[in-house]
């Protein structure tokens, strides 16, 4: 469904990403992890078309979105989520999805993402959890075919993790092909069927997460300085 081709960007001497590829098959759940600065976010932002790579190329679907919009590419199923969570505060829950709303599916939506008691209530006296899900829930509200989801366990309790970890599982099992970069490792491994490691711009690492946690290089670029986490 989506293929990332030799992708290299370079911020005035700062090589953000370097010569980077990887494919993501229908219905499959990516992890993306890497320490800081490994050039996950900047990979994020060239897929949903907020920057253009220096070389190389993006398809969904075997066509090249390299230069579309992100409006354009939600139009075409590939939607993003940030890791500071973007929504209208002053706003309720219910109006939020409206002005995201492509598909007519709103009281749908806020059902499965665990807000349809909340609909009424202000954005901005949810939870961590709950703004999460919103967030997750207008990304839902476009129809995407393919999530990219910029660490959604970020800053939640365990219970606000368990529950998000069911909805991501209940996206994947109706269709929704995600890729998820996440520093909360236990939370990512149990849902990601591949890992793919970043560091220093480069991918040091693809494969099983159980192979990922046992590789030297993962081990001495990341996982070494995270293991408690």
């Amino acid at each position: 469904m989506l293929k990332v081709e030799n992708v290299t960007k370079r911020f005035g001497e700062i090589r953000a990403l370097n010569g980077v590829s990887f494919k993501v098959g229908d219905g499959e759940i990516l992890g993306i992890i890497g320490p800081n600065g490994a050039g996950k976010t900047t990979l994020f932002s060239i897929i949903s078309g907020f920057i253009k790579p220096d070389s190389g190329d993006v398809k969904l679907n075997g066509r090249s979105i390299v230069g579309k919009k992100p409006s354009q590419l939600v139009k075409m199923g590939l939607v993003r989520t940030f890791q500071i969570i973007k929504v209208f505060k002053h706003m309720t829950v219910e109006e939020n999805l409206e002005v995201a709303n492509f598909n007519g599916k709103t009281s749908e939506i806020l059902k499965s993402v665990g807000l349809w008691n909340k609909r009424s209530m202000l954005a901005k006296n949810l939870s961590q959890g709950e703004l999460r899900r919103l967030s997750i829930g207008m990304a839902l509200a476009t129809d995407p075919k393919i999530l990219l989801l910029d660490e959604p366990f970020s800053g939640l309790s365990p219970k606000e993790a368990e529950d998000l970890d069911r909805i991501i599982r209940t996206l994947n099992e109706n269709g929704i092909t995600q890729v998820i970069i996440e520093h909360k490792l236990k939370e990512l491994f149990n849902l990601a069927e591949k890992v793919l490691v970043l560091n220093f711009g480069k991918v040091i690492f693809e494969g099983l997460p159980d192979e990922a946690v046992k590789n030297e290089d993962v081990i001495r670029a990341y996982l070494g300085s995270v293991r408690h986490a």
